[in-house]
């Protein structure tokens, strides 16, 4: 038969792709494409997901290899264009698909079935059986309307061999191409890929509603932006104005400085946070296989953390000194003031970095390993913040009890006491203030990062035992999947979004905090004469 009706296949990633080639050319009705044809394929695309899943069921996979292969010998049968056989016309001839791809069918779904497990024969029974194409006759017309409205030939025709091995992923999923090209013998990575179907990286968002994860981290880096703008321009006016560089305020730009270099870690993965959280397309980061994006920003990121907390305890630390001791010793120990400031931080990043601990598990910047965690940076740095909080305590309590005892003497009021004693802490609230927003956000992300991320990170680690990956290849969808199978062991979307918010506010507090009129006008006084004695020079 003669019929001019045909095209490439060209649909990669399609129902067919195992069994048709870009090179191959099919026939098609007038009006259709490849796209539309293989829509009405309906549940073939999920018996080849499933199938895909649980590729060691040998019965699953050889009734889901043949009717793939009959459907698309059948919807889609080869032409052989008449040019290339010296014929002066564009024309093509149809070739049928054999009856052995028929019987294929009838053997490999129906007889060979009543051995398979209960799960299979209801796969084979829901997706297979009961689908339009099935064949329930091979004796018949293999059609009822042209081209293939006549019986099936034994000769000349189509069998429709199995050209290539590529597994059927549904999204998110991508295909594992090391599994192709080696013909299953080599995976991308153990813990992400199974069966030629892998998370793609970074693998969070995959459990999430699609594009959700993004769009709240790109809100989280807007913070981050402003809290290096904040911090920049504490650290900025404490470095430049004179007498911001004397002792106290000098404990304040140190604090500021390590802030800074905290909300600096945005930098990295500004417009393109893919780059700090993956390796590739599959392999997320670690100090090994991206040094600069993830080793580096990580390491960055748990000293300068480390220094902040140091930092902020020094500036409550010398209020504590200044109201109960009345001493400004610390003004005379800045050098061990910066051995510990600095050191320690420095001490435990070095650590971080020689034990390959730096690697990225969530949001959108590398950090310590789960594992880890808790005793290279938040075992070190609850010490710091809950000695922080201890100190405010026991000033509050010294404050209170000789107010009560001087009050007492000489015989003034008790709350005329607590003003006078009070007159250092009401100098310094700003800081005072900065110290307990310090405390709340360490202790809320390490809740989280300790609670939270800990079950999540094993989670992805044994997602391809889950219900969420059987959820995906029923072709069920990422949405769908994610809030009905995924909400059940992931962390709730607002939880880790406001966590995440209170880590990237740290420079917009310190700015809140520390900026007021006074710094403002003796800023700008500074601004304006150097910017005056430029202009006379």
């Amino acid at each position: 038969m003669n019929i001019t009706e045909c095209g490439r296949y060209y649909q990669n990633g399609g129902i067919c792709v195992n069994y048709k080639s870009n090179e191959d050319y099919v026939f098609y009705a007038k009006g259709q494409n490849i796209l539309s044809v293989e829509s009405s394929f309906g549940s073939l695309a999920i018996a080849q997901g499933l199938s895909t899943l649980k590729d060691d069921d040998l019965i699953l996979n050889n009734c889901v290899q043949a009717f793939s292969s009959f459907v698309c010998a059948t919807a889609f049968p080869s032409c052989k264009r008449m040019e290339e056989l010296s014929a002066p016309n564009l024309e093509v001839e149809i070739i049928p698909p054999c009856k052995s791809t028929c019987t294929n069918v009838i053997e490999s779904c129906v007889t060979n079935s009543k051995n398979a497990s209960a799960e299979t024969q209801e796969i084979i029974k829901e997706y297979i059986l009961s689908h339009i194409f099935f064949p329930r006759d091979c004796n018949g017309n293999i059609t009822t309307s042209p081209p293939l409205n006549y019986e099936y030939p034994t000769e000349g025709c189509n069998s429709s061999s199995q050209l290539s091995n590529r597994p059927k992923c549904f999204k998110p999923l991508i295909e594992d191409h090391k599994w192709v090209e080696t013909n299953k013998s080599e995976i991308t990575s153990k813990e992400f890929c199974r069966n030629g179907c892998c998370v793609p990286c970074p693998q969070p968002y995959a459990l999430y509603p699609p594009n959700q994860m993004k769009k709240g981290f790109i809100a989280t880096q807007i913070l981050r932006i402003l809290s290096v703008i904040g911090s920049g321009i504490i650290l900025f006016s404490y470095v430049v104005l004179p007498g911001y560089r004397t002792h106290p305020n000098i404990l304040i730009l140190f604090a500021s400085l390590s802030i800074f270099l905290y909300s600096s870690n945005v930098f990295f993965s500004i417009m393109d946070p893919e780059r700090v959280q993956c390796a590739t397309e599959i392999i997320p980061s670690t100090q090994a296989n991206n040094p600069f994006f993830c080793g580096l920003q990580g390491a960055l990121l748990i000293f300068s953390s480390l220094a902040t907390a140091i930092w902020v305890g020094f500036i409550i630390l010398n209020l504590h000194v200044q109201t109960v001791w009345n001493s400004n010793i610390m003004d005379d120990k800045r050098v061990y003031l910066h051995i510990i400031g600095w050191g320690i931080p420095a001490i435990l990043t070095i650590i971080a970095l020689k034990t390959n601990s730096i690697n990225y598990q969530f949001a959108t910047l590398c950090f310590v390993k789960v594992e880890a965690s808790n005793a290279m940076f938040f075992y070190p740095l609850v010490v710091i913040v809950v000695a922080i909080f201890f100190i405010h305590m026991i000033t509050f309590c010294y404050i209170y009890w000789i107010s009560r005892k001087e009050g007492k003497k000489s015989n003034t009021s008790f709350s005329g006491s607590i003003i006078r004693i009070l007159q250092p802490i009401k100098i310094q609230w700003r800081e005072l203030l900065l110290s307990v927003l310090l405390f709340v956000t360490v202790i809320i992300y390490w809740l989280f990062y300790h609670i939270e991320l800990n079950s999540v990170v094993k989670v992805i680690r044994n997602i391809h035992d889950g219900d969420w990956i059987t959820c995906i290849q029923s072709g069920k969808g990422q949405s769908f999947c994610a809030n009905i199978v995924a909400s059940k062991f992931m962390p709730y979307y607002t939880l880790l979004l406001v966590a995440e918010i209170f880590v990237s506010l740290t420079g917009v507090n310190l700015f809140l905090t520390l900026f007021n009129e006074i710094l403002w006008l003796e800023l700008n006084n500074w601004i304006t004469e150097t910017f005056r004695d430029k202009e006379i020079y």
